[in-house]
Order: C-alpha cells, then sequence, then structure tokens
C-alpha cells in the first residue's frame, strides 16, 4: 500500500484524505494517508490525530517518511513544492492548476522527468462516468463532428471566503472562478475537443467585496476549427454543465450523474448515473501510474495545454482583447 503525505490541510486537503480513509481506517487497498504537512499546524493536530497523520513542522521533513506526495497547498507554491518532492525521489499528485504560467509547468515537468518520478494533476471530473460517456459518444462517431462546445462551472464559494483566505486573493485566483473552477471545464473541453487556438476573456467584480472576481466568461477558438463558450461564477448557486454539439446531435452533462443525449430524427436520451467517489478515483488512478505504470487517465500535454489556455485568458481579462494560446 502507498504512503501519501498530504501537503495543505485545508477543506480541500482534508476531503482527499477522506476519500481514501475514516478515523484512520483504510477505505483504499491501494494508498493510505501517514503524514501531512501544513502551515498553520496549530488548527490541524485534531483532524491529524483522528487520521493517524503524523503532522510534521516541515516540508522536508514529511518528504523523508512517505512514498509519494499529494498537493493540496495555494497555487502560487506548487511547482517549488513539486520541485523539492522530486528531488527527494517522491512521486507527485498535484491538485489543479499545476501552476498558474506555462513557464511554471514545464519547470515541475521538467523536474519530475529528470527525476524519473510520475507527476499526475486532480481534475477530479474527468473521473465522472457521465463523462466517459460522453467521450464515447464522441469517439463512436454518434456525435459526429464536434461545432461547438459549452461549459459553467458556478457556486457561491467567493461568498464563504474570509478576506484573509488564501483564495481570496486575486495573485492565487486571477480570473476569479476560472482559476478556482472554470478550469475543470476547460480541461474537460480540452480532453474532447483537442488543444485551444485562442481566447477572448472578460472578470468582473461586481458584489464581492474581497479580491476575487465573482462572473468570469471566455469566448474559445479550437485548433480544430470548432468554438467554445465557458462561463464561471463565485457569487450564485451550484451549477455543473458541459454540452457537446455535433453533426449529428448534441449531448449534455447537467450536474455530475446526467448525461442527456439529442441525436437528429431520434428520441432523446436520458441516462443517471450512480454517484461515484472521483476523489478517491483519481488518487487511486495515481497510485496505479506509481506502482505498476498504468496510464494516468489526463496526459500532462494536455494539462500543459490548459495551463496555456488558462494564461490566455488572464492576459485577455486584463488586455482587453483576443489572445493566441502558444501550442
Amino acid at each position: 500500500m502507498l504512503k501519501l503525505g498530504i501537503v495543505g490541510l485545508g477543506q480541500w486537503g482534508r476531503r482527499l484524505v477522506g476519500a481514501i480513509q475514516k478515523d484512520g481506517e483504510p477505505k483504499s487497498t491501494l494508498v493510505h494517508f501517514t503524514a501531512g504537512y501544513t502551515r498553520s499546524p496549530n488548527n490541524h493536530h485534531a483532524f491529524c490525530q483522528q487520521e493517524g497523520l503524523t503532522l510534521f513542522d516541515s516540508y522536508q521533513d514529511l518528504l523523508k517518511s512517505v512514498d509519494s506526495v499529494i498537493i493540496a497547498s495555494p497555487h502560487s507554491e506548487h511547482v517549488d513544492q513539486i520541485c523539492q518532492a522530486a528531488a527527494a525521489g517522491l512521486s507527485i499528485f498535484v491538485e489543479k492548476p499545476l501552476a498558474l504560467d506555462v513557464a511554471g509547468a514545464l519547470k515541475a515537468i521538467d523536474a519530475a522527468g529528470r527525476a524519473g518520478k510520475q507527476l499526475a494533476v486532480g481534475f477530479n471530473r474527468r473521473f465522472l462516468p457521465a463523462y466517459s460517456r460522453l467521450q464515447g459518444l464522441l469517439a463512436d462517431g454518434r456525435l459526429g463532428r464536434i461545432l461547438h462546445l459549452e461549459g459553467n462551472f458556478s457556486g457561491p464559494f467567493g461568498m464563504q471566503f474570509a478576506p484573509e483566505d488564501w483564495r481570496a486573493h486575486g495573485s492565487e485566483t486571477p480570473a476569479g472562478g476560472m482559476t478556482l473552477m472554470g478550469i475543470h471545464v476547460l480541461d474537460a473541453m480540452i480532453g474532447l475537443a483537442g488543444p485551444i487556438a485562442g481566447v477572448r476573456a472578460r472578470s468582473r467584480r461586481q458584489i464581492l467585496e474581497i479580491d476575487l472576481d465573482d462572473t468570469t466568461d471566455v469566448q474559445i477558438e479550437f485548433a480544430s476549427g470548432c468554438t467554445g463558450y465557458l462561463s464561471t461564477m463565485t457569487a450564485t448557486g451550484r451549477n455543473w454543465r458541459l454540452q457537446v454539439f455535433g453533426t449529428n446531435g448534441w449531448a449534455e452533462m447537467h450536474g455530475y450523474q446526467q448525461l442527456t443525449f439529442a441525436p437528429i430524427g431520434q428520441d432523446t436520451e436520458t441516462t443517471q448515473f450512480d454517484a461515484v467517489d472521483i476523489e478517491r478515483a483519481e488518487l487511486e488512478a495515481f497510485a496505479r501510474f506509481v506502482v505498476d505504470g498504468t496510464e494516468y487517465p489526463i496526459p500532462i500535454q494536455e494539462v500543459v495545454r490548459g495551463i496555456a489556455a488558462l494564461e490566455a485568458v488572464y492576459k485577455s481579462t486584463t488586455e482587453d482583447r483576443f489572445v493566441a494560446v502558444d501550442s
């Protein structure tokens, strides 16, 4: 069983731990969290004791005690922490985004590659059965050629952040919900339609008082010639929607467990899927990647394409223009 160390014990770090074990008892036969590191240890002693985690005072000490590291820290810290883990001989799973720019992403990938260690990025929505079915509709030709994609990922998260929360600072979350949530839709679109050639984006703060935009949208040009539209709000109700329009019909994920397929000239089909623990699924996929080399479902080149598109979104929002994405 792969011994994992968790870096960052905020809400999401705890959710990752909870996907693998409860009260220290394993849910998985592949992985188990045994150690943790956080910048604010006094807030996390009880949780670590409950889950049987050794709470280390330094990141370097944690790296000496585990087989692989799981990074759920502030976005700006990812690259340096990946490089340190790779130098220590560990494989790394990092929550999205891998980095805030392409240069940082390539630095992290190079560090893992030179060390001969695996690097995986946490895009948990790729593990939804409804998304897999959507990929299948494209692969078997039932949707035909993609013409256009639309997506939205929103929630009230900005209303819940305190001003001192690291997510409430524009330096960590440029373009607001795009860095927090929209990047999941961007990644899902790349997994369906391939590389993005350029973007035209807007990002505004209409009601939030913290340093976080609440309304962001992006027009997308794909290298294949198809188009896309993505929006994300940080001050509204929860929503996930991903729709693909093809020459044979359209298919839409509405929420995580429903997929509707509307082929031309045929009855519309709606499929409900059982809920799955997508955090456990991605961590177990990472474990198989490390232990026996089973391919991780999100290719690292697609991750880099997403970072390039995200960086172009940032530039478009500040320069108010269409920005080409470097291939």
